[in-house]
């Protein structure tokens, strides 16, 4: 379920590949052992236009979205690791962050349950 959006300026993306960023940020999340196998989803945000401060310095900033229940230990683990595979793969790039973000599992809804409800109620 954990989604996962990578924003970054185009250019960075072209530069380093998008799938090569996309697969060191996936595979960081992967790598937790948290999620069973194919159930992270990564898209990547390439910007043409942003700022940074005053300035138009390179940036990647990493969101993950999963369900409410995972303990503050296993969240912040979840962002060392997958900052230490951003830095490992862009040394040069000061501005790198991620934020981990709970849903709660309560108002999440997925193709599959809209279509069960919608069966139901019909």
């Amino acid at each position: 379920m954990p989604h996962c959006i990578i924003d970054c300026p185009a250019e960075l993306a072209r530069r380093v590949g998008e799938q090569t960023l996309l697969a060191a940020v996936h595979d960081a999340i992967d790598a937790s052992g948290l999620f069973k196998p194919g159930d992270i989803k990564a898209r990547l945000n390439g910007f043409e236009h942003y700022r940074c401060g005053a300035t138009q310095d390179e940036f990647v900033h990493v969101a993950l979205y999963l369900f409410a229940g995972r303990s503050a230990e296993q969240r912040r683990g979840l962002a060392s690791a997958t900052l230490a595979a951003l830095v490992a793969l862009l040394p040069d790039v000061e501005a790198l962050s991620m934020d981990v973000r709970e849903m709660p599992r309560e108002t999440f809804v997925n193709r599959s349950q809209y279509l069960e409800q919608a069966a139901l109620g019909a």
